[in-house]
């Protein structure tokens, strides 16, 4: 049995060099408890984004320009347990912030595992 460790993630045809720590939500419905005076009276849904969270390696081929222009774009997070899971229309959301640490980048769209 294999165990989620690291994730492999490609945009674009691309494979960036991530580090360890690669995060993601595949987004859908999500539910919140609607609490009254007689306690628990159901839930509400709303739909949310998938969102993927990761840490890109700021090596001299790569460009946080580049990063931040990314707009639906075909992504994937492959997973050392072997899942993997897919979006069509991957989007940059907040500005990519670079440090010491490498390019911090969260990504959204509708993840599917495949």
């Amino acid at each position: 049995m294999a165990i989620h460790g690291r994730a492999y993630i490609t945009i674009g045809g691309r494979r960036y060099n991530t580090k360890e720590g690669a995060t993601i939500k595949i987004g859908g419905e999500s539910g919140d408890p609607v609490i009254g005076d007689s306690g628990f009276a159901g839930m509400q849904y709303k739909h949310e984004a998938g969102q993927v969270d990761c840490t890109i390696i700021a090596s001299d081929d790569v460009s946080i320009s580049d990063i931040q222009k990314i707009k639906n774009a075909n992504m994937s997070f492959d997973s050392d347990n072997g899942k993997s899971y897919v979006s069509s229309n991957a989007s940059n959301g907040p500005v990519p912030e670079l440090s010491k640490d490498g390019i911090k980048a969260t990504f959204y769209g509708d993840f599917k595992e495949v």
